[in-house]
């Protein structure tokens, strides 16, 4: 008793949590009773057949497992409503989460019997239509329920449905568009570094080799939504040496061998490019990065195209999680996009209004209670509206559910099934008889409209699928009598539009988006990006890619990992922009008025066209001697590996002394290139000084010269040698006293 008071009580956690595709309820444990450890699903389902019964005689086999105490006693029965088919979709997911909706018929086929030594008993037994009681096409309860054979307590149940589609009968038709997504996050920051090694892994084994193994197994009748970021990132990691944060790695062969895979696998499928890198497109353009917004759309297409080996349309965008507003939508409609793929909660029907058909004819209430066409328009800034294809979201919750616990899979593909001949049963008012309508007939004899489609996607785009069940799903789907595949990029609007809302986009959507501070981070990066890729003479977008990268909607709740992506680029850029400098050894200048030379050196392999503007740091002592203090010169041309001088001309201010000046680099679009050097300048006063100085050596030098002269003339009037007269011989001069000898100056 004290393990079955155990299990009774997990039981009731399970039915505590939200309801899927099968429901469990159980009765709480007595008052005082110990609680232990038990088997956290006491019955298993694992096997009913057929999942759609098309013979009113023919058997349903149910198979599965009881698990719980060894030796104890257990009955299994089956629940069900006699001639009670569900009315609507609502009834249906009243049944599943116990609300308002229960079967009123049982019968047990499983009688009183133990468990086995291990605390297992396998069971398999059948019942046929004609004992359920199913007397018209539709979809009908069917419930299987484990209790305890001494106390009669239900231990465990398994919710699910029958779909009755007897041969013979006419059953109504709907369209069936299914869209998968093969998306990933980034891997590489700039073009030449992977931020991590987890690529290779997933493609041999992981989320990517799934989603490979899914395109082969699927026929051309799905859309593929592919993210051409994923399959640059391949090919990087495919084609040559890669650098993994600074350690240098080889080739992946294994990497080539994916996408030489994928490529065989989508070859006749219908595939539809994302924007590069899966983009947050509503944070992009509600924080000013509409520029970037359209880039991504435009690179993805023509990217996806090269590398699958065909052309490749981007005109149907996809945004995280099938929500997005009137602004992203303008943006999208502007960048070329023709239709954009939403979950049905997000283009709402009008609660309240009835609406009218193109022809202006009144479209009656009813036509709110059915499940509304998969398509709708949805009107822009642009000249033509969009399509909204509105993806259903019970259908799109199964498709991309969790179905690894046993018995899951094959409740998915019934819960599926069973949801979408639901959707061919109802009766929406377009099938009364409205003008324009196709003379077609339906159930209760009235003229149908043109069928209706359902779109199924999963929810996250970084989902990661069951191979098998989704290929039985699809095959399951396909030979349902009701549903007619068709790929997403046949779905128009239909002429009889159901009323609908405005686009649902609530605050708690505006909070999930990258966040204002890291595209803050973002933007400056792009300006840097462009100012790199505009300065060479052939404009080169090294590092556009990049940015995109870093625009990832799959950043969403990883701001961590978003930063450290950022940063590798920033260094990536700053790296590159170094390369083109000034070179800031200190000048000198002498005067009050000179030239400083400003010396840039371009260290690319590539030329570049620059403008060079050169500003005073230190107005009160070094004036730069142009119109309003500012030098620039024109559009510059410096070759790859060489160094191009400018003088600037100067005004030394006083007496001069240690001043600076600031060089900024611009593009030729004038965007700041690099941030601005400071050159130091010694300016001195000097001129008038030196002028003076050497005045006064040539006044000096005058003045030696003529005493020299007068020097020379006063020898010639004063003899030396004592004679008497001016023109004897000296030794004949009586009297005279020679001369003292003096030196000239």
């Amino acid at each position: 008793m004290i393990r079955k008071a155990a299990l009774l009580t997990l039981l009731t956690a399970l039915l505590a949590s939200p309801a899927g595709m099968a429901g469990t309820a159980v009765a709480a444990p007595p008052p005082g009773r110990v609680v232990t450890a038990a088997p956290a699903d006491p019955l298993q389902v694992s096997e009913i057949t057929p999942e759609v019964v098309r013979v009113a005689t023919d058997p349903i086999t149910v198979e599965g497992t009881v698990s719980g105490t060894p030796g104890s006693f257990v009955r299994v029965a089956v629940r069900y409503s006699r001639g009670r088919p569900f009315a609507s979709r609502a009834e249906m997911a009243a049944y599943l989460s116990e609300q308002g909706y229960g079967t009123t018929n049982w019968s047990t086929r499983i009688q009183a019997t133990a468990l086995d030594q291990s605390g297992k008993l396998p069971f398999r037994f059948t019942v046929t239509p004609a004992e359920l009681g199913l007397p018209r096409p539709g979809v009908y309860p069917f419930e299987i329920e484990l209790t305890d054979a001494g106390t009669g307590q239900r231990l465990g149940i398994e919710r699910t449905f029958l779909t009755y589609a007897p041969k013979g009968e006419q059953i109504p038709t709907i369209k069936l568009a299914v869209a998968l997504p093969l998306v990933d996050r980034p891997h590489r920051a700039d073009d030449a570094t992977f931020m991590d090694d987890d690529l290779p892994a997933s493609l041999t084994s992981g989320r990517l080799a799934s989603l490979l193994q899914t395109a082969q197994d699927t026929g051309d009748e799905v859309t593929w939504f592919v993210d051409p970021a994923l399959l640059d990132d391949v090919r990087a990691l495919s084609s040559g040496p890669r650098n993994v944060r600074g350690t240098r790695k080889d080739a992946d062969q294994a990497a080539g061998q994916w996408l030489n895979g994928l490529r065989s696998a989508l070859t006749d499928k219908t595939v539809i490019s994302t924007p590069y890198a899966d983009p947050d497109m509503a944070a992009l353009v509600h924080h000013g990065l509409d520029k970037q917004a359209a880039a991504s759309v435009q690179r993805g297409a023509a990217l996806a195209g090269e590398l699958l080996g065909r052309e490749i349309r981007g005109t149907t965008a996809w945004p995280p999680g099938g929500k997005i507003d009137r602004d992203a939508v303008d943006e999208l409609a502007m960048s070329g996009v023709t239709s954009v793929l939403l979950s049905g909660d997000a283009l709402p029907p009008r609660p309240e209004g009835q609406g009218t058909t193109q022809t202006g004819q009144p479209v009656p209430p009813p036509a709110q209670q059915a499940t509304p066409d998969g398509a709708a328009r949805l009107d822009t800034i642009a000249d033509n509206p969009l399509t909204a294809l509105l993806a259903d979201p019970t259908l799109s919750e199964v498709l991309g559910g969790n179905v690894s616990a046993p018995g899951a899979a094959m409740l998915a593909r019934q819960r599926f099934l069973a949801e979408t001949a639901m959707i061919a049963f109802e009766q929406p008012a377009q099938q009364n008889g409205l003008p324009g309508q196709t003379g077609q007939t339906g159930q209760g004899g009235t003229a149908k409209a043109a069928t209706r489609t359902v779109i199924a996607a999963p929810q996250s785009h970084l989902w990661t699928p069951d191979p098998a069940f989704v290929s039985s799903l699809l095959q399951a789907a396909s030979s349902a009598p009701w549903l007619r595949m068709t790929s997403l990029d046949s779905i128009k609007p239909g002429r009889v539009q159901v009323p609908r809302a405005d686009l649902t986009y609530t605050e708690h959507d505006r909070q999930t988006e990258l966040s204002r501070s890291y595209l803050a981070t973002v933007r400056k990066l792009e300006r840097k990006a462009d100012a790199v890729a505009t300065v060479t003479e052939e404009h080169t977008d090294v590092f556009h890619t990049a940015i995109l990268r870093l625009s990832s909607a799959s950043w969403r709740g990883d701001g961590k990992r978003a930063l450290s992506f950022a940063g590798q680029v920033q260094k990536a850029i700053d790296a590159r922009i170094d390369d083109v400098s000034v070179l800031d050894t200190p000048r000198a200048v002498a005067g009050s008025n000179g030239q400083v030379p400003v010396s840039v050196a371009n260290n690319l392999d590539k030329d570049i066209q620059i403008k060079i503007r050169v500003t005073s740091a230190s107005k009160s002592r070094l004036a730069i001697d142009a119109p309003g203090g500012v030098y620039m010169t024109p559009t510059t041309t410096i070759l790859a590996g060489r160094s191009q001088l400018v003088n600037v001309p100067v005004i030394v201010r006083d007496e001069g002394g240690d001043a600076s000046i600031s060089v900024q680099l611009l593009t030729d679009g004038d965007e700041k290139y690099g941030n601005a050097v400071r050159v130091v300048v010694r300016a001195t006063g000097y001129t008038g000084i030196a002028l003076v100085i050497v005045g006064a050596a040539v006044v000096i030098m005058l003045a030696a010269v003529v005493m020299r002269v007068l020097r020379r003339r006063s020898r010639k009037a004063f003899p030396f040698d004592g004679s008497g007269g001016e023109d004897g011989p000296p030794g004949d001069r009586q009297g005279a006293v020679p001369a003292e000898r003096t030196q000239s100056p």
